[in-house]
């Protein structure tokens, strides 16, 4: 099988409850939009729920503290050679991550993330100026229209005022714009 991201290779299965660290692929696919801003060796993936008695919704993820907690229906063995659709949720997971490390109180404010507004206008100064969740749906979606574009996608992205009309470039620019320095 040939890998899109450089170093996946055929790694022991996860079995649900488990736990494992980061694939070589999926730092790769991590980096392609955080560089190396994320201390990868310190981000777990679990299988399970993060929330006691399994109450985690099992098409969410979670990310409080720095890990990520899949619910199986979401999981993937290795995001880096997974359907696009994962890759994004993946990548929009790493935000938190990032957040995490950043020290911003993702576990508090992700507490209330069922309240939480994930559209956004590319409108605000820079990515600081949104709230955590719509950070991470900026960034997982910048990389959406940067590597696939969005024609085809419209089930993932959560720009709310995107026209198909505009070109590419023109959107990637408002996102260039926004985004600033990101991921420093």
């Amino acid at each position: 099988m040939k890998y899109p991201y450089p170093n996946s290779v055929n790694w022991k299965r996860t079995n649900e409850g488990g736990i494992r660290r980061l694939r070589l692929g999926e730092i790769n696919l991590a980096s392609s939009l955080y560089g190396f801003s994320i201390h990868y060796n310190q981000v777990w993936i679990h299988l399970e729920s993060y929330l006691p008695f399994n109450l985690q919704n099992s098409g969410q993820a979670m990310t409080p503290n720095g890990e990520m907690w899949f619910r199986p229906e979401k999981y993937e063995h290795d995001f880096s050679i997974a359907p696009v659709k994962s890759q994004h949720l993946f990548l929009h997971e790493m935000m938190h991550v990032w957040q995490h490390q950043k020290g911003m109180w993702v576990r508090f404010r992700g507490s209330m993330s069922w309240a939480a507004d994930y559209t956004y206008n590319l409108d605000k100064p820079n990515l600081l100026n949104y709230s955590l969740e719509q950070q991470a749906s900026i960034a997982s979606d910048y990389w959406l229209l940067k590597h696939y574009g969005f024609y085809g996608h419209s089930s993932l992205y959560m720009l709310r005022d995107y026209n198909p009309c505009e070109p590419d470039n023109m959107v990637l620019a408002k996102y260039d714009k926004v985004l600033g320095p990101f991921p420093s």
